[in-house]
């Protein structure tokens, strides 16, 4: 129901500004002014947003995902499953020795704020990260992910039309991390992914991250 609501306001939003495509230049003269708003806006949000995930929504740090490319579903998604409790939030210090965490940035966006940022995101180029990986490990994960994950998680984890984070070519340590939080519950899944997800031995895991390390290049 939820996802339902999620994507009703999607499409409202879409109509309203024209499409996601905010910086290709080729709208009508009449739709430049609020699409150049909200753009402006998105880019000032993701400001707040780069001391973890990176300029641009790449992340230079190897425990912290990396969010460019990812759909406005997906991003929207994210911040509501920390508002709604469904993942642990990490403390993270700031360069300035503050702390924060996930729960509190997802709680400090306005609505506006949120739309604009998802718009902005969704229109950043996603850029796999070069990490060394196993080809033979990542060609089994490819046969497991195909038949286990593929069905949701499109194209080996790397199609953003999925409408869920791209997994293919995040850092390793991200993504271990990740894996971790499946298994101690500290992270919530759909019943749907968990069916699945219990079904995949420690090697099956291990081979899906193998596969997402290497973003599709085995």
């Amino acid at each position: 129901m939820w996802c339902l609501k999620r994507k009703a306001e999607l499409l409202a939003i879409i109509a309203l500004f024209g499409g996601v495509a905010l910086a290709q230049g080729d709208e009508p003269a009449a739709e430049a002014a609020p699409q150049a708003g909200i753009a402006e806006t998105g880019e000032q949000v993701a400001s707040r947003c780069a001391e973890c995930h990176g300029e641009g929504g790449r992340s230079q740090t190897r425990d912290m995902p990396s969010i460019a490319g990812f759909s406005m579903l997906a991003t929207m998604d994210l911040l509501d499953t920390y508002r709604m409790g469904l993942r642990t939030a990490r403390a993270v210090e700031l360069p300035d020795g503050t702390k924060t965490d996930m729960v509190e940035v997802a709680d400090s966006l306005s609505d506006a704020d949120e739309w604009a940022v998802v718009i902005y995101y969704a229109n950043q180029p996603w850029q796999p990260h070069e990490q060394p990986f196993d080809a033979a490990l990542a060609r089994r994960g490819a046969e497991i992910h195909a038949e286990k994950c593929d069905r949701c998680h499109y194209d080996g984890g790397r199609d953003p039309e999925s409408d869920l984070p791209i997994s293919a070519g995040q850092w390793r340590d991200y993504l271990e991390a990740e894996f971790d939080n499946f298994d101690s519950g500290r992270r919530a899944m759909s019943d749907k992914m968990r069916e699945k997800y219990d079904t995949l031995s420690a090697a099956d895991k291990r081979a899906i991250i193998e596969l997402y390390v290497s973003a599709g290049d085995y």
